[in-house]
């Protein structure tokens, strides 16, 4: 460690009083609207358990949720041979779970998984299903819900510049709906 990183502003200005440095203007900011939205995750009852930071921006989840899904079989690999003894098991339902947890932050780039399993074992039953299913099964809707709402705003949004330019402009179409037959050559 370098000996100048734990020095304090005092110690780096010593000639400055410490109310103009406590003073100081902030250093300057850019915000940027990524377009990352803060979503509740909430049981049925309607209780909060969890956080998940999503960006419809990012159009590369699409190619990795695609992956993710494909490779789901090979994440829960370990749950087709469960050995019977009671380590075995467990070892087996821990290795599927992190394969599980690791995959699903790499598609959202973040530690998603936590707020989905952290008080539920991603493959505990539930109505027949894994716990895991059911998270997979709202994650994707509501990943093409939103995607859905941002080409609707962004066709929108261009139908409206466009109309400008498109009014009165020629639709390649003649007199009557008929087109024009093609040039001879």
């Amino acid at each position: 460690m370098n000996e100048n990183e734990n020095i304090t502003v005092e110690q780096a200005l010593p000639d400055a009083p410490a109310a103009s440095i406590q003073n100081a203007p902030a250093p300057n900011q850019l915000v940027v609207d990524t377009g990352e939205e803060v979503v509740e995750i909430c049981n049925r009852q309607g209780k909060v358990i969890g956080t998940l930071y999503f960006q419809p921006a990012d159009m590369g989840i699409v190619d990795r949720w695609n992956a993710f899904m494909k490779d789901f079989g090979e994440i829960t690999k370990p749950l087709e041979n469960v050995p019977d003894t009671e380590d075995g098991a467990l070892a087996a339902i821990t290795e599927a779970k992190n394969r599980l947890c690791a995959a699903l932050d790499a598609v959202f780039d973040g530690n998603v998984s936590e707020a989905f399993f952290a008080k539920r074992h991603p493959f505990a039953p539930v109505n027949g299903h894994f716990y895991c299913e059911n998270v997979m099964d709202a994650i994707a809707t509501y990943m093409g819900q939103r995607f859905q709402q941002e080409f609707d705003r962004i066709n929108r949004r261009q139908r409206d510049r466009m109309a400008a330019y498109t009014h009165g402009a020629r639709t390649g179409k003649h007199k009557d709906g008929k087109t024009r037959p093609a040039a001879k050559k």
